[in-house]
């Protein structure tokens, strides 16, 4: 059995993907200030983040996808978030809190499969429960426990759709990609990249 402790290399990439994905999230939300202004006039605003929440669990189940050691998807996502904070982001330190509830999400979804599962299925579930996460502290600190019934569904199946597309089937692929140019090929993903398993399940 491979050893499920960190290595320098894990810290590495972990550190490269907080910092690319905190520059996405700066960016990602810039424009999803964009598409609610874009929405209000349709009644649709409550939606413009939903559409896009998907983005902000990425560097969770990317990190893990390549590195698929338990810890890896909490702390990427929280380091991601802290250096947004960094960046410029407004939210204070709400933002590592909303980072670290997104990040156990994900990071739960993972533990369940024992960090043997890694195919869009596994993914896709752990960008979901992310989504459920996040919704429901967004219930109390947003007050979207005010909100109908019905929107409180219609938005939670929204960002179910989002967190599939972006953590999921992107992330995937984005792995993939980068397992069969050899860039991960000293991480769990480049091994399988090599045996051609980088669909299945990790070996016992």
């Amino acid at each position: 059995m491979k050893t499920k402790a960190w290595e320098l290399k894990d810290i590495i990439m972990m550190a490269i993907l907080g910092v690319v994905f905190s520059a996405v999230y700066l960016a990602v939300f810039d424009g999803g200030v964009m598409l609610s202004t874009l929405l209000t006039p349709t009644g649709l605003s409550n939606f413009s983040f939903e559409i896009i929440y998907g983005v902000w669990f990425m560097a969770a189940t990317l990190a893990a996808y390549i590195i698929r050691k338990p810890g890896v998807a909490l702390v990427t996502e929280m380091l991601a978030s802290a250096i947004e904070l960094l960046m410029g982001n407004s939210g204070g330190l709400t933002v590592v809190l909303t980072g670290a509830i997104q990040g156990a999400g994900a990071e739960l979804v993972f533990a369940l499969f024992r960090y043997k599962k890694w195919d869009l299925a596994s993914m896709s579930l752990a960008g979901m429960l992310s989504a459920v996460f996040i919704f429901i502290y967004e219930l109390f600190y947003l007050n979207y426990i005010e909100l109908a019934p019905t929107m409180l569904m219609a938005q939670l199946a929204v960002r179910f759709v989002s967190a599939i597309v972006f953590s999921g089937v992107i992330c995937k692929l984005a792995g993939d990609g980068l397992a069969k140019t050899g860039v991960v090929k000293s991480y769990a993903i480049g091994a399988k990249a090599d045996t051609g398993k980088i669909y299945d399940e990790e070996d016992e």
